[in-house]
């Protein structure tokens, strides 16, 4: 089992990392929700452990944001509010299950394996003439497989969850390099390599830069 566990209490997490390794369980780990981001839209996880109080964001709307763009690891949410309606709207946004600190590690993988059986069957996204399989990593055009690096499929799976929307650019860039961003030329470069694949030998280009603003990905005009 691989998950991803979102807390940015350093000894927490230390603690949580050690005991899942202890039983078995792999764990990635992100301290805050540009990490997270970087880490859910480039592999899929059996599970995703959250924290709802994180230093750049609210793990509610992280959650609703994941769900919304077919991320389909299910999600355990930790924090401190014990209320019914903190609980409901944890729910309402996607959530899988709810655990309060403090809680007991045991009790923790036991809820992993719950929600980790239930996880639904990997999606599919067909966008024009691209079919997107989010679970296998792969991306095929009039049913021929493109064969991407690493960053190309981040980028493309990225402007596929959101297309037609225009996506900034600042957010494709912490997306890649959420540590240490480089410089100008290396997303440039990345988009160069990616439209050789994805649209150099097709009739319709469907990777598009929206001048100061962005990247997107969308269905040419003459095929909607």
């Amino acid at each position: 089992m691989l998950v991803l566990l979102v807390e940015d209490n350093r000894l927490l997490a230390k603690n949580i990392i050690h005991y899942l390794e202890l039983k078995g369980i792999e764990c990635d780990y992100a301290e805050s929700i540009m990490q997270a981001d970087s880490a859910v839209f480039s592999r899929i996880f059996d599970a995703i452990i959250l924290d709802l109080n994180l230093p750049d964001g609210d793990g509610l709307e992280a959650c609703k944001r994941w769900k919304d763009q077919c991320v389909i690891s299910p999600v355990i949410m930790l924090t401190a509010r014990s209320g019914l309606q903190d609980k409901l709207s944890g729910f309402e946004v996607g959530a899988d299950d709810y655990l309060i600190k403090p809680f007991a590690m045991p009790e923790l993988v036991a809820r992993l394996k719950v929600i980790a059986e239930r996880r639904p069957a990997p999606k599919l996204l067909k966008i024009g003439e691209l079919e997107f399989d989010f679970a296998g990593h792969r991306v095929h055009r009039l049913g021929e497989e493109l064969l991407l690096s690493r960053t190309g499929w981040k980028i493309l799976s990225l402007l596929a969850r959101r297309s037609p929307e225009t996506v900034e650019r600042e957010e494709v860039e912490r997306l890649l390099w959420p540590d240490c961003l480089p410089d100008s030329d290396s997303l440039r470069s990345h988009m160069h390599l990616l439209r050789k694949i994805v649209d150099k030998p097709y009739k319709h280009h469907y990777l598009h830069t929206v001048r100061g603003i962005g990247l997107c990905l969308k269905v040419a005009a003459c095929e909607a």
